[in-house]
């Protein structure tokens, strides 16, 4: 097991920072630049484990994919996917799965899909009941064994996206390629800002979508090829923010952020003293002498609010966050992860359903683990900038989103040692 020692810069924070492109947006556009007739260009895109996935199995169902660092061409199939000859392997993504079972109706045969770490428990189940409904055949257990080659595949569906939006948008990216329209409703949808990331996504590559409440109306048609500019991952950004806001620094976030829901992090931080200045370079964030508390729904940004809780635990007095549900659902079950951790640092963490309540402690040395979960790690390195004796376990668990963390960590001057 690798364990990395990080210490707090010598000097308040003074630096600026490149996030890597948004994951959300990477994963969309890959899937919906291979259904397009044609060559698709994506710029700025993420290379990660997760993408990887993304791109492994599409590429087994027939998508050309080359990559010239974070450029990336894609030769679309025209919606005539082939057979995959293996099981696809989603990774760990979630979003990879549920994309690919999405798409199964319009496979000729059926697939596998298998997952790790915690995917196989991810809640899967909606989905593959809507496929059912449809007419095909999927069984529930992981590995995912699903034959959707004679389902239906336009006309009216119905789907329960309230465990994870990822259920509408995988539905919703699919549609296009049907040969009548279809119409999408669900019901109890979290994270619905998320499903606009698919839908600009999808209009990016030509898709015609009329969406009312919680129904979309799809028309058939298809993708067309497109040159897509992926945008700076707000949910990465988030962490060069919480650590000017927690160390009063000041670091200046370049890049295009585009819409994405995490941008919610900084109205927050902004709520608890920080200054915050959109510039056309991306967003400057200097943080205050001294953090206000808040109470804070952020259910619209359920990523950022990991990271989020580190600033909480160094307020000035007890912070409430709502509306968390589906951290329970993700790498790990972030609620509880955070209360664990955030417990050895000296905090009060108290959960109330989703709801966090947290009350600052005096900061204590802590051996933190990550529990195999990116975000948890990258969110409590950060408190190794303000105060001693903080070390992490399994740091590599970074690259499913930002294989570059440590390395910008280190440019803040802080010290990073493997012990």
């Amino acid at each position: 097991m690798s364990i990395l020692a990080i210490s707090r810069p010598p000097e308040p924070l003074r630096t600026v920072a490149h996030p890597p492109g948004s994951k959300s947006h990477t994963i969309r556009a890959l899937f919906v630049a291979a259904a397009a007739a044609g060559q698709s260009t994506l710029v700025g895109a993420l290379d990660s484990e997760d993408t990887r996935h993304a791109r492994g199995a599409l590429r087994a169902l027939g998508a050309q994919i080359a990559e010239d660092e974070s450029t990336w061409t894609v030769e679309g199939v025209a919606g005539a996917f082939r057979a995959p000859a293996e099981p696809l392997n989603a990774g760990e993504s979630g979003l990879t799965a549920r994309f690919l079972m999405g798409l199964s109706p319009f496979l000729p045969g059926p697939i596998q899909i298998t997952g790790e770490g915690r995917l196989p428990e991810r809640p899967m189940g909606a989905l593959l009941d809507n496929l059912r409904t449809r007419g095909a055949e999927a069984g529930r257990e992981h590995p995912w064994a699903i034959d959707a080659s004679s389902a239906g595949r336009d006309g009216a569906l119905v789907v329960d996206a309230s465990a994870s939006s990822q259920v509408l948008s995988s539905l919703l990216l699919a549609a296009p390629l049907a040969a009548g329209t279809t119409t999408i409703t669900a019901f109890g949808a979290a994270s619905t800002h998320y499903v606009e990331v698919t839908l600009d996504v999808m209009r990016a590559f030509g898709a015609i979508i009329e969406g009312e409440d919680d129904t979309y109306r799809v028309s058939p048609g298809g993708y067309r090829p497109a040159i897509y500019r992926v945008p700076v991952d707000a949910s990465s950004a988030a962490y060069p923010a919480v650590a000017a806001a927690i160390t009063g620094g000041r670091i200046e976030i370049i890049g295009d952020m585009g819409k994405h829901p995490d941008r919610r992090i900084f109205d927050t931080l902004a709520l608890m003293g920080c200054t915050v200045d959109v510039t056309p370079r991306g967003v400057v964030i200097a943080g205050p002498a001294e953090l206000d508390p808040v109470d804070v729904d952020m259910s619209s940004a359920p990523d950022a609010a990991v990271a989020l809780t580190v600033c909480c635990a160094m307020a000035s007095d007890t912070s409430r966050i709502h509306g968390l549900h589906s951290l329970r659902l993700k790498e790990s079950d972030r609620i509880a992860a955070l209360t664990t951790e955030l417990t050895k640092f000296g905090t009060s963490v108290e959960e109330e359903g989703d709801s966090l309540t947290i009350t600052p402690g005096e900061p204590r040395p802590a051996r933190f683990e990550t529990h195999n979960d990116h975000r948890i790690a990258m969110s409590l390195a950060l408190l190794g900038l303000v105060a001693d004796g903080v070390s992490l376990e399994d740091p590599e668990v970074v690259s499913k989103t930002w294989p570059g963390y440590w390395e910008w960590l280190a440019s803040t001057g802080a010290e990073i040692v493997e012990l």
